[in-house]
């Protein structure tokens, strides 16, 4: 942002007179405060109040100011827990709150709105705001202010007067399962070393600090709830997502952020984070909290964060994110020990996007809760101040979406009918409809980009308002060039560069950029799920042939084999009733699985064929299977947990105690190690981070303990980084190639600029990048020879000429021809090399992959590789 505009965003936030209460809490008569009612000296040292405590005090204040606040459980967390929102404004809003909501709709989607309803609506519409707090757990300061901001809002007369224009929706907690484990945690380590100190498990049960990773692809109890209000119920003007970061920089980083700015999310979105963001600052400048700078590490490209998804839905999304004490314990820190950041703010001192420093002292949990209230009501005064201009402005931009689908290429995308994976082009339907996107299923044969399409292909018209939410997930995704100065190096980015869903799901999605479509005959699929359409039921009877094309046949199978079916890999092309002839390696069950064994899976027609025998073939048994959970709060595994779990895929946790006492061979067939490097898996956490049992990690105990097991017949599947330990453990003849060298640059010192030099390693932080798949492997069963995969620094393998290693899937010859969506740097160092490859060790095989097959359940398209390597990982 310039100068100039800085000036002009400054000077229209001191037009609005921004007043900010000095004293957090006055007493009022017949009202609690947040201390009275929980006991606590909310803010103070080293004190938290958790989730039952937060939650009553939210239930008692609402029933105190019935008026003012209406509080709502939208549902249950993951974990069973009660997941709140409070609706707090003026009681003339509070009492016509439904209509209000019904309005908002309207608004959402101006295409039936006339000239007369929308000028009537945007001169007596409230702003809605949606505040979100403590999203990741232990950024907990959030949480507590909540409370004190909600005690603020329904008893402070003037905030109630600019209420009379807001309506606030206040979450205390996008997370309440994480909030009560990490105040469980820190209290009963307070006063001991591990005061303050890392949770050894995930603050969410599945996902942890990628929670925040889920806002597209919805797959998790809380986002679900918070995108249906979105998206569905509420379609606020604002998100505002309160966040804290680490502590050795900036005290609140505020908007406007750094480049780039994804071409999907329109100005006028822009101009209100960076407006909203100078007003932030611009009110805690006023109050004399140092340290407020903006411009600094978080940028407006990804897709994907509580933040960044609603600006695809015609929403300013905001974040803040303020300095963490150690949970509520303080830190004292010189300023000297206090840096900047590569992305804005190269050295820690006085610059025009962070005008005052902090100088060092002592930071508290009262000072994040200050910083976060101070900001929250800063926000509440602009939107109350400006309230009709954020009320056009959001028709505006919604009728700007629908004008851009009918004049701009794409105008539409197609998912043709009849597609390999259909349980995948369902996933991508579900997706987009959980989003809000509208889709149809065409009934009748059309025409768009010169061919025919069939009925059952499904159409998106991008004439929507959410035209930007459907669209950046179907288009690929090409990060730019920027560079500080000519000829200098091309800056990376900072997070996901690319996420193109069909890319990652394995379906084809294909943009109509000829023409707007015209009388194409399709019914608008209403439900969150078709799969009435995409899933008839099977009749079939007697042995079955599976069709593992589609992903859920795997969900099939873990169900079949664990209700005692038999199963065969046929070592034979199969023949099918109908006549088909389905390929050697296919799997053929003796019988279906009951309705009982199957459960809440649904059996459909084309993932079974009907065979008049068993099959000659190697018989596949149900494997013993065990999935190592480190105590450093791992993500991916996480993450393979719930795709396991929604598979039908049975498993055991494996401990790092479990794994020392050995002979795991006797108890497990297959052991999954998720992404994670070789040094994590043997340290763990040290003594000095956490309490027995959860320091340590596996130990040399525990690393012998796997290279016995695979030895010994095992079957033992590595998840990116994780295969160093094949490499290092078992003698594995191949050489890592690891990404994440994120310059590539050599500065000779001095004033010179840097340098380019030939890059040895790749660099790509989140991008989708092209396999060639050996499906004649066994591993490589039901892959398309063509397969996207997710990278993420990844690594890569370098098979010596004639090495034992059996080769499943590698990148292509040409460089160019790597990168699919996203950014690479260094393409030439991973050409033509191994992205998973299956070696020998012993008695047993180790299954080593590049990237992650699951990666935060987004990667469907290559669920079945993992399951491949579970069910056929020793097959031959």
């Amino acid at each position: 942002m310039s100068r100039a505009a800085r000036a002009f965003a400054a000077g229209f936030a001191l037009t609005t007179a921004v007043t900010v209460e000095a004293q957090p809490i006055r007493p009022v008569a017949g009202v609690p405060t947040p201390a009275a009612h929980t006991g606590l000296d909310i803010g103070a040292d080293r004190v938290l109040a958790d989730w039952p405590q937060i939650t009553a005090y939210f239930d008692a204040l609402a029933k105190a100011r019935p008026q003012q606040m209406k509080l709502d459980t939208l549902g249950l967390s993951t974990q069973g827990k009660p997941f709140v929102v409070a609706a707090i404004s003026s009681p003339r809003n509070i009492a016509r709150l439904e209509s209000i909501r019904a309005a908002q709709a309207r608004l959402a989607d101006p295409r039936g709105l006339s000239a007369a309803d929308e000028a009537r609506l945007v001169a007596e519409q409230p702003v809605v705001v949606f505040v979100s707090c403590n999203l990741h757990s232990n950024e907990i300061g959030a949480s507590q202010m909540a409370m004190e901001l909600a005690y603020r809002l329904t008893t402070v007369d003037t905030l109630q007067q600019r209420l009379e224009n807001v309506v606030i929706m206040l979450v205390p907690s996008m997370n309440p399962d994480g909030q009560q484990m990490i105040t469980d945690w820190y209290r009963r380590n307070v006063g001991t070393p591990f005061e303050g100190g890392t949770l050894p498990w995930l603050y969410h049960v599945y996902t942890g600090h990628d929670n925040n990773r889920d806002w597209f692809m919805v797959t998790q109890q809380e986002t679900k709830l918070v995108t249906d209000v979105l998206y569905r119920r509420w379609f606020p003007q604002v998100f505002y997502d309160v966040h804290q970061q680490g502590n050795r920089g900036m005290r609140m980083t505020v908007p406007p952020h750094v480049d780039p700015i994804n071409p999907n999310v329109d100005p006028l979105l822009v101009r209100g984070i960076n407006l909203i963001g100078m007003q932030m600052q611009y009110a805690l400048e006023a109050e004399g909290k140092t340290g407020v700078g903006d411009g600094v590490t978080y940028d407006l490209w990804w897709h994907g964060g509580a933040r960044s998804t609603p600006t695809r839905h015609n929403m300013v999304g905001l974040l803040t994110e303020a300095a963490s004490a150690n949970i509520a314990t303080p830190v004292t820190q010189r300023v000297e020990e206090l840096t900047g950041h590569p992305r804005g703010l190269p050295t820690y001192e006085r610059k025009v996007n962070f005008p005052n420093p902090w100088q060092g002292g002592t930071w508290r949990l009262r000072d994040i809760m200050d910083y976060e209230r101070i900001a929250a009501e800063a926000l509440l005064e602009l939107a109350s101040t400006q309230r009709e201009s954020f009320v056009r402005n959001h028709v505006q931009v919604g009728r700007k979406q629908l004008a851009l689908g009918a004049s701009e290429a794409p105008y539409a995308y197609v998912i043709p009918a009849g597609q390999r994976d259909p349980s995948a082009v369902q996933r991508l339907v579900e997706v987009l409809r959980l989003g809000g996107v509208e889709v149809s299923r065409a009934t009748a044969p059309f025409r768009a980009n010169g061919r025919e399409y069939a009925a059952g292909a499904y159409v998106v018209d991008l004439a929507q308002p959410f035209r930007a939410h459907a669209k950046d997930l179907l288009e690929v995704q090409r990060f730019p060039s920027i560079r500080a100065y000519a000829g200098g190096p091309v800056e990376p980015p900072y997070d996901v560069a690319g996420w193109t869903l069909p890319m990652q799901l394995g379906v084809i999605a294909e943009p109509v950029t000829d023409a707007p479509l015209r009388a194409v005959s399709a019914a608008p699929i209403a439900a969150l799920h078709d799969r009435a359409a995409s899933c008839p039921a099977s009749t079939v009877r007697g042995p079955v042939a599976l069709d593992l094309r589609d992903t859920r046949a795997y969900a099939v199978l873990a169900r079949a084999l664990g209700a005692g079916g038999r199963a065969r890999r046929a070592s034979a092309p199969v023949t099918t009733r109908e006549g088909q002839t389905l390929p050697a390696g296919t799997v053929v069950l003796d019988r279906l699985p009951s309705a009982r064994a199957l459960g809440d899976e649904p059996l459909c027609a084309h993932q079974v064929h009907a065979v008049s025998r068993m099959p000659a073939g190697e018989t596949v048994r149900a494997p013993r299977i065990a999935l190592y959970k480190p105590w450093t709060a791992n993500m991916d595994e996480g993450w393979t947990r719930w795709v396991f779990e929604q598979h039908g895929v049975p498993f055991t946790t494996l401990t790092d105690s479990m794994a020392r006492a050995g002979n795991l061979a006797r108890r497990f067939d297959v052991i999954v190690v998720p992404d994670m490097p070789l040094v994590q898996m043997q340290n763990g956490l040290s003594s000095r981070e956490a309490p027995a049992p959860y320091a340590g990690g596996l130990g040399e105990q525990g690393l012998a303990a796997l290279a016995d097991f695979t030895r010994a017949g095992g079957t033992l599947v590595l998840l990116d980084h994780a295969s160093e330990f094949a490499v290092e453990r078992l003698g594995a003849p191949v050489r890592l190639i690891a990404g994440g060298n994120r310059t590539g640059e050599a500065n000779p010192g001095g004033d010179q600029p840097a340098v380019a030099r030939a890059r040895t390693t790749p660099y790509a932080p989140g991008s989708i990048l092209r396999t060639l798949v050996n499906t004649r492997h066994v591993l490589g069963t039901s892959a398309s020879d063509t397969t996207a995969v997710y990278f993420t620094n990844s690594l890569t393998f370098e098979v010596p000429q004639d090495a034992p290693v059996e080769v499943v899937a590698r990148y292509p010859e040409q460089a160019d021809d790597i990168l699919m969506s996203g950014y690479l740097d260094g393409a030439e160092t991973i050409a033509r090399r191994a992205a998973m490859v299956r070696v020998s060790a012993g008695d047993g095989h180790a299954v080593l992959f590049g990237f992650r097959p699951q990666h935060r359940a987004q990667a469907y398209g290559t669920f079945r590789l993992l399951f491949n390597a579970l069910y056929f990982g020793g097959v031959q």
